[in-house]
Order: C-alpha cells, then structure tokens, then sequence
C-alpha cells in the first residue's frame, strides 16, 4: 500500500475539529485490537521527540526496530541520529507518519505537553500503536478525544505513568481494596515541582538557533517570539506549552489513589495559590483540593495536592521529627494510614513502622504483575499480542486519570471552585470555564 498524502494544515485542523465535535457523544464501544505485530519480528517504532524523555523512551524501545526519528531541533537528536543512523530523519511528525505509512507499526510521543494530542490523534487514526508521554494532552477535551479514537481504532496505547506497572502501586490497590486501612476518607500528595520558572511573565524574544524549527515547535500554540527560556525545557511552567507542577507530577503522585479509589466522575475542586499567575503562567506553588462525593458503594474522599513550597500535616504516625521527602503520598484510612515515599508508588508503608513490621498475614495478590515492572515492555508485548492491554491505557485508563489531574489546574485557572459535571464536560456553575476546557488551534 502507499502512504497516504502528506496532511494539509487544513486537514490537521479538520481532524481536530471533527474529533472535537465527538467529546459530548455517547461512548464509544472499544473495538477489537488490531495490528499485532505477529510472526516473531520486531516492532518498527517511530519516536517524535528525542530530547530529555524523548530520548529515554525511545532507547527503552532498542530491543525493537528504530525506523524513524522526528525531532523539531535536530540538536536534540544528535545522540539518537548516532545511535541509529539506518532511521530516517524528520522535524515534522505529520510528513513523517505521512511518508513513512505502513513501514511504522507504533509511535512514542515525547513532546512538549501542547503537541502530545495532534502527534498521537494521527498516529492512532493511522492504526498506529502508540506510547505517549503524561500528562496525556493539554486540555481535557483532548484527553475524551483521544479516549475516543484509541477505542475506536483498536490499537495498543500506553501513557508514559511509569510508576502505574510498579509493584508498589498494584499493592497499594491491594490493600485499600482489601479494607487494610478501612475506608479511605482523605487522600494528600505532594511535590517539589516546579523545579522551573513559574508565576513569571513571557520572556523576551532571543535569536532562533539554527537547528530549531521554531514554527513546528509551537505547533497549535499561539504565535510567539522564540526564547531560550521558553524551549527546551522551561516550557512547563507557561500555559500555552505546558501543565504546570500539577500537570508533570499528578499523573505519578495520584495514579494509585485514581486507580484504588475509582475518582472518575463529578467532583468539586477549589484551588489556592502563590505568585503571580494569569492566563500566562502556572503558580510558583498550589494547594488544590478535590471533594469526590459517594460513587456507588464508595465512601466520599477529600483528595489534596500540594506543590512548590506547600507540603500536608505530617500524620502523628510517621513519628517525632520525621520530614518529607521530595515527594509522596498518604492515604488516611479510618483504621490506619498508608505512606508511600517514592514519587512513582514504589514503596507502599503502613504507619506507624511497628504495624508494618507486624503486617505478615497481607492481601492475595490479585493483579496481574508487569514482567520487570516495565511499562515500555508492557506496551511492546501488548502491541506483538503476547501479553494484555498495557494497564494506563489511553481508552480504559489514562484519558480518566489525565481528566481527573487537568480539573486541578481548571480550578487554579478559573480562580474559584468549580463544579465538575462529568457527563456533560462543563463547569455547572462556571460556563466561562469552557475556555480552559478546550483551546484554539494555530495553523503551522
């Protein structure tokens, strides 16, 4: 088969237009997975974004074929272009998954947050499998579109949560599900994030380094004047480009509390903040607070994050003069708490450190564990139809964590409380909310 013509600027935005118009539509039912990569060869990966992370995932990719790389600064490709020198080269995701066709069986998509949606969206819609970076997309109506697509298109999908194919994440389910701490009635997380400027104005404009495709990195985002402050890394901390702390972190520090306590649905977030911020820049710090009613036989929970210099009461148990650490999260049960001190769920405690000790007689296992806790394995495996659906998938999973995350920063945008009705995405007492809900796409 030949590839199909190289996508218009008028196309992309078709694509996001129609797919947008899908996002209040019943669900879609999930199909069949297809294009396993079967008969025992390698999968041929395809990796957009090559520096930082983008580099790690596609080298956590080298057991497979390396067919091509895109990478709008070729600088930051220069290891991987080493590394792999038979791949073919691109700046432009959509030339490349244009041209490239039926020789790409799967994508990793580790971009700046505000390119994750358009990257992935014609990667799945293409068929192909898909590994992409958290937080899943920038807005929440992206994250129901790609939900959507990947159950419509029946491919393997995975978001780059590693900490959801840890040990310690499937225990801590385990154990709240087994009642070891009783009914979970508050949930805190925090974070050291940001570890970049936030609550700063835009930056001024710099000369455009000569390997930087300046107009295919800001993709959708408005049109701007380039910075070094802006790219290659301090994007996070500016709206247009990226999520802020809440958006780096929360799809690590609150996985297992989504996962174990099912937080999807109506909620009511509230949200206080530090340092300057508008519709420019996310806050030097946040606490923001989530208030989950009952959902079913679930009991409601309080659910808070905290980020820059804020951290959460130090539960009594964790005993006199015990300081956090960088990052981490306590459950509080009405009979027990459980701690968790590493940022990706991996090491699951109860306190005090004497009940832990006496904690022999633990939980049946009923998870299925990931071989190595690896989740680019995970997704490999799922993709040649040797193992299960990777477990953050987009349609079963990650599109709902990423929600659930990305309502924080709606809250800290909106300036007030929100009320979250999730069946018809909207703020019921904020239609103004909206703006922050969907975005605007630049022609690039």
């Amino acid at each position: 088969m030949t590839a199909p013509a190289r996508p218009t600027r008028r196309r992309f935005l078709q694509t996001v237009s129609l797919a947008a118009s899908a996002t209040l539509a019943p669900c879609v039912l999930a199909a069949p997975f297809r294009n396993h990569v079967s008969g025992g060869r390698k999968l041929r990966v395809a990796c957009i974004g090559l520096g930082g992370k983008g580099q790690s995932d596609s080298l956590a990719c080298a057991s497979e074929d390396i067919v091509a790389l895109c990478d709008v600064d070729f600088e930051r490709g220069r290891e991987l272009f080493y590394r792999y020198p038979q791949a073919a080269r691109y700046r432009d995701y959509r030339q490349m998954l244009a041209e490239m066709g039926n020789r790409i069986d799967a994508v990793t998509v580790s971009t700046p947050d505000h390119t994750h949606f358009g990257a992935a969206l014609m990667a799945i819609e293409l068929g192909k499998h898909v590994y992409v970076q958290k937080p899943l997309t920038h807005t929440i109506a992206e994250a129901r579109i790609l939900k959507a697509a990947a159950a419509k298109a029946g491919v393997i999908t995975q978001m780059g949560n590693q900490g959801h194919a840890n040990e310690g994440t499937r225990l801590t389910k385990e154990w709240i599900e087994a009642g070891v701490i009783g009914t979970v009635r508050e949930v805190h997380a925090w974070t050291n994030r940001p570890i970049w400027p936030q609550g700063v104005p835009l930056p001024g404009p710099a000369p455009i380094p000569e390997t930087l495709d300046w107009n295919l990195w800001l993709g959708v985002a408005p049109e701007r004047a380039y910075s070094p402050a802006l790219a290659p890394f301090n994007w996070r901390g500016f709206w247009d480009y990226g999520c802020g702390a809440l958006g780096d972190m929360g799809c690590h520090l609150l996985d297992a509390a989504f996962w174990a306590l099912d937080l999807r649905g109506d909620a009511t977030i509230s949200a206080i903040s530090e340092g300057d911020h508008s519709d420019v820049s996310a806050p030097r710090s946040s606490i923001v607070t989530y208030q989950f009613p009952r959902r079913g036989d679930r009991a409601p929970v309080k659910v808070v994050w905290y980020d820059g210099d804020k951290r959460p009461p130090i539960p009594p148990e964790l005993g006199p003069g015990a300081e956090l650490p960088e990052g981490g999260v306590f459950f509080l049960g009405d009979r027990g708490v459980l701690y968790n001190s590493d940022t990706y769920g991996g090491s699951p405690r109860l306190l005090p450190e004497e009940r832990m000790q006496a904690f022999t007689d633990r939980p049946k296992k009923t998870i299925p564990r990931v071989p190595k806790s690896n989740p680019h394995l995970e997704w490999i495996r799922a993709c040649k139809g040797e193992g299960p659906a990777p477990g953050s998938n987009i349609a079963d999973y990650s599109a709902d964590l990423t929600e659930m995350v990305l309502l924080g920063n709606l809250a800290l945008r909106a300036g007030q409380t929100i009320e979250w009705d999730s069946a018809r995405m909207r703020c019921g007492n904020l239609p103004g909310a909206d703006r922050f809900i969907h975005k605007s796409y630049r022609l690039f």
